[in-house]
């Protein structure tokens, strides 16, 4: 792997952009639970998802650039991660609460379970991130890739298609992602392995205690 290399596949499965490739994920999973929603509806909804999970998100860490709370984009400082972690969680939190069924059903964007699954898995690998905080510098990278890869093994079981291949490439991304921060020295392997498991529970613990029930 060449430094290039290792840096594409940093930025290409940027945890910002998980949420928005597990969207496409259930679309491709469950074609027929989406067919007759609007295209307006399509777009609006994956407007929501990107401005939620990933917009917002990137402009509140160049602010925090700008006023010098911390030293980089990436965070590389473990202490300086602590705000936007809680920026992140807050974000990610407002966002299941949005794509989550109501009562009141929404007519503009889409409310649906598997989709509000992704995001409180997200939430709750967030939290557990945030904890291990204290003690190393996780790595988000590998976490965010652990639960495309976590949600995409459990859906395999409720899905009418063979998501076997799926699961075999969201495992290799998961596979290039670890090596690839490894490679950088962004992360330690301890790191990344710590990432991994938050990734793997949080996904897991949403899909059993939320999504089953």
């Amino acid at each position: 792997m060449t430094p290039q290399l290792a840096r594409f596949f940093s930025i290409i499965f940027h945890p910002i952009l998980m949420p928005l490739y597990s969207f496409f994920v259930i679309v491709f999973s469950f074609p027929y639970l989406y067919i007759n929603v609007p295209t307006k509806i399509w777009n609006l909804s994956i407007g929501l998802l990107l401005f939620m999970t990933c917009i917002f998100p990137s402009i509140m860490v160049l602010v925090l650039k700008k006023l010098q709370i911390v030293d980089d984009l990436d965070i590389s400082v473990r202490k300086q991660r602590i705000l936007p972690y809680m920026l992140f969680l807050l974000f990610y939190l407002m966002s299941f609460l949005m794509f989550k069924p109501k009562e009141v059903v929404s007519l503009i964007y889409i409310q649906d379970y598997l989709i509000a699954t992704v995001l409180l898995g997200a939430t709750i690998s967030i939290i557990i991130s945030f904890f291990l905080n204290n003690f190393l510098k996780v790595s988000i990278h590998t976490t965010a890739a652990a639960n495309l890869f976590a949600f995409c093994a459990l859906i395999g079981k409720v899905s009418s298609k063979n998501l076997f291949s799926l699961i075999l490439l969201t495992f290799l991304i998961l596979g290039l992602v670890g090596a690839s921060r490894i490679y950088l020295k962004a992360h330690t392997t301890k790191e990344v392995i710590v990432g991994i498991i938050s990734g793997v529970i949080g996904q897991t613990l949403a899909f059993i205690f939320y999504y089953n029930s």
